[in-house]
């Protein structure tokens, strides 16, 4: 009677070893021998996941700042351009002599050139 449990015991185990869709299904297949002696490594899979899509979506959040941030600059560097060259035709010597005129200020330009003063030469 020994040997004849001996062989159904083998056969049950192998049949335990195969996992249908019905053990899936309902959860069964979590309380099997191998499933609770690993249960610390899918639980700790479960938190590097975790990690691993808040860490994603983070940088997503800081891409979209960099490209905002970016974008910003160029609308600064485009107006800085754009406000120097308006001062630059603003500060042409025709410029102000038409704006001179205009107001009605009685100034002429000077018809000799610029003099060049050194403090060492004294």
């Amino acid at each position: 009677m020994d040997s004849t449990e001996q062989t159904t015991q083998p056969k049950e185990t192998a049949k335990t070893k195969q996992w249908s869709f019905r053990q899936w299904m309902s959860g069964d297949i979590l309380t099997t021998d191998f499933f609770r002696g690993q249960i610390f490594l899918f639980l700790l899979l479960c938190v590097i996941a975790i990690f691993y899509i808040d860490n994603r979506f983070a940088c997503e959040q800081q891409i979209v700042k960099i490209n905002r941030l970016k974008e910003q600059l160029t609308n600064a560097k485009y107006e800085s351009l754009t406000t120097s060259s308006i001062l630059m035709q603003i500060s042409r010597q025709s410029q102000v002599s038409v704006e001179v005129t205009n107001k009605g200020i009685d100034l002429q330009p000077s018809s000799e050139p610029a003099i060049k003063i050194d403090d060492n030469e004294q």
